[in-house]
């Protein structure tokens, strides 16, 4: 949060929202005994979409610095995100492959997990050279053609 130039203020605002929290869980309209959270954001906090979207921004600003990606006009791009979408640009299969396993390094000390069931991918060329549908541990679908905006 420091590097995004959050006061410190609003830090330790957050950190007492979320440190020592506890929950109890109604079944039946019977209410269970407290029990500590240990890990994680309480469904429906309304710091979960804003902590989400440090820990992606991250992920995202050390992807861009990753020399690789395709040239539209004078800019490089290797990476566009909307929401929790990620498309990864390369000018090949090995290229992208490096991306998606930096992403998983980088993630994995920030908390965002890959979501294997959705996680999909599509190679821009004539023929389809990926041999394995695997990138790292994840197992990937690949499409034939890209829906954007449902269009």
């Amino acid at each position: 949060m420091k590097e995004f130039k959050i006061s410190t203020k609003l830090i330790n605002m957050y950190k007492r929202c979320v440190q020592k929290t506890r929950s109890a869980v109604r079944i039946e309209g019977i209410l269970s005994s407290f029990f500590e959270n240990k890990t994680g954001l309480k469904q429906g906090d309304p710091f979960s979409p804003i902590i989400f979207n440090l820990a992606l921004q991250k992920v995202i600003q050390s992807i861009k610095m990753f020399p690789s990606g395709i040239k539209i006009g004078k800019e490089q791009l290797n990476i566009l995100a909307y929401a929790d979408d990620i498309a990864f640009f390369g000018k090949n299969e090995i290229e992208i492959r490096k991306l998606f396993v930096e992403m998983e390094n980088i993630a994995r000390n920030f908390g965002p997990q890959i979501n294997q069931e959705k996680t999909k991918y599509m190679i821009g060329e004539r023929k389809n050279s990926l041999k394995k549908n695997k990138i790292g541990h994840l197992k990937i679908k690949n499409l034939k053609e890209w829906k954007i905006l449902n269009i």
